[in-house]
């Protein structure tokens, strides 16, 4: 499957065109990159770059979220670890 306009042009982007000469799904998929597949199968459904920027950007505020609950449990357990260790 070749890449559509709007993916050929996120290829493009990202990481300065690294993946630039990349025209087929099978090849997106031999980079093993989970972010830059995410990114080309975002670009598939939309309609221009705006559109994209807006999914990516409901994306990334997901992706805060989970890291600030990420933080919260580590911290969580190392405070639970450190109470183990008194007597």
């Amino acid at each position: 499957m070749e890449l559509n306009p709007l993916q050929s042009r996120v290829a493009q982007l990202y990481q300065e065109g690294l993946y630039a000469s990349i025209g087929t799904w099978e090849d997106a998929q031999l980079t093993h990159d989970a972010l830059f597949l995410f990114l080309l199968q975002e670009a598939e459904e939309c309609l221009d770059l705006d559109v994209l920027e807006s999914h990516v950007a409901v994306v990334s505020e997901h992706l805060q979220d989970f890291l600030d609950e990420l933080a919260t449990a580590i911290a969580n357990a190392a405070e639970d670890s450190a109470d183990g260790d008194q007597p």
